[in-house]
């Protein structure tokens, strides 16, 4: 009996001990998940109250830009214009630190190749601008009498993809020993019977299919001539007037995205380096009166599709649908352009110093943060040392 007692003795210890164990495993087990639940929570509040991240320039960017006054950032965010009569006009651009120059008009010379090279070498700190011209083919053609005429892309969407792309090539490779680096073509906006790209010939066709095959065949061939290519005029001036007399509209983000950019993705995706904005407005990705060129839902919306690296050029902000629909002048325009998301404001009249100048001023107060301005001439440059226009960064 005593064996027995002491037996069941032992045995309601050792229950009261494991009862004992349970109920403080179970508060602390409690507690545990009380506390993760309240970590979780505090977590989401974190998030749901924490401001939006602060645009701050890269480690490149610090290092390599810090010593950069605002007015030579401001310089390499503007693309001037000169004549192709009279090219030597841009060595007086260039000795601003001008980002680029585009050869507009008809009439260049067979010495337009040296003059450009005169152009280059006034640049200051070996960082030359773009020297661009618009060599679609048809009646947009600056050098057709230097190198020789091109068929017009309405021509040119007849063809298979393999001859658009070696007449890129081919004519590209022309362009570069004129020290002509970028080409503003191809053009990606679609057919529209009627409207104002399709009435100049200037677009391959209507089915956006057949845009983007011959887009991409236009892109490689001037890769492999050496040549950048810009895709315009997005997101798609097919529907659109003509922008160079006012303003004008296209159809909504709703019905572009089905249709007319579907031609610009494909050129994102063979990664074309530039991408020239048109002065269009659309329900939906600009405001009700602002062209995409200065629409910063626009150019956000841009970003996001086009990448990091590619560089957002506007249409030539001379335009009507800019400069004369809103009542601004130029060195607005292009700030607001450059605000918007642009990394580069382009025009086709005047001294480039007034809009310099407008730019400075611009980054200098903050409108237009200097990491943001930062961040533009970064990508800039990234182009230029691809296509040898300036030189390797050495920390």
């Amino acid at each position: 009996m005593r064996h027995r007692t002491l037996i069941w003795a032992l045995v309601l210890v050792a229950v009261a001990a494991i009862a004992a164990l349970a109920a403080a495993c179970s508060s602390g087990g409690a507690a545990a998940s009380a506390e993760a639940a309240g970590g979780s929570v505090a977590a989401t509040a974190a998030v749901a109250t924490s401001p939006a991240p602060v645009t701050s320039p890269s480690p490149a960017a610090s290092s390599e830009l810090a010593g950069w006054s605002n007015r030579r950032l401001a310089a390499q965010l503007v693309f001037c214009s000169v004549p192709a009569t009279n090219p030597l006009a841009g060595k007086k651009w260039a000795r601003m630190g001008v980002g680029g120059i585009v050869i507009l008009g008809a009439g260049a010379r067979s010495g337009i190749g040296g003059d450009l090279a005169a152009v280059l070498r006034a640049a200051p700190n070996g960082i030359r601008p773009f020297i661009a011209s618009d060599e679609e083919g048809g009646l947009v053609q600056r050098l057709r009498d230097v190198i020789y005429p091109l068929p017009s892309a309405h021509v040119q969407g007849a063809w298979s993809a393999s001859k658009t792309r070696a007449a890129a090539e081919a004519y590209g490779k022309r362009m570069r020993k004129l020290n002509v680096a970028v080409d503003f073509a191809p053009v990606a906006d679609l057919d529209i019977p009627g409207r104002f790209i399709s009435r100049q010939q200037r677009a391959f066709s209507r089915d956006p299919g057949v845009v983007g095959t011959h887009v991409v065949a236009w892109v490689k061939g001037l890769r492999a001539a050496r040549v950048l290519a810009t895709v315009k005029h997005w997101p798609g001036h097919g529907w659109a007037s003509d922008t160079h007399t006012g303003a004008a509209r296209v159809p909504s983000l709703s019905v572009l995205r089905r249709y007319d950019m579907v031609p610009f993705e494909k050129a994102f995706e063979a990664g074309v380096p530039f991408v020239m904005v048109g002065h269009l407005r659309s329900k939906g990705l600009t405001g009700a009166e602002t062209p995409a060129s200065l629409s910063r839902s626009a150019l956000t919306y841009l970003r996001g599709r086009a990448g990091e690296k590619t560089v957002i050029i506007t249409d030539s902000l001379s335009m009507a649908a800019t400069t004369k629909a809103l009542g601004i002048k130029l060195p607005a325009a292009a700030v607001r352009a450059l605000k918007a998301g642009a990394d580069q404001a382009l025009f086709a009249t005047g001294d480039p110093g007034p809009v310099i100048d407008a730019v400075t001023a611009a980054i200098k107060s903050g409108r237009i943060p200097r990491a943001e301005a930062e961040a533009k001439v970064l990508r800039v440059l990234e182009l230029k040392r691809k296509a040898g226009l300036a030189p390797v960064y050495q920390p």
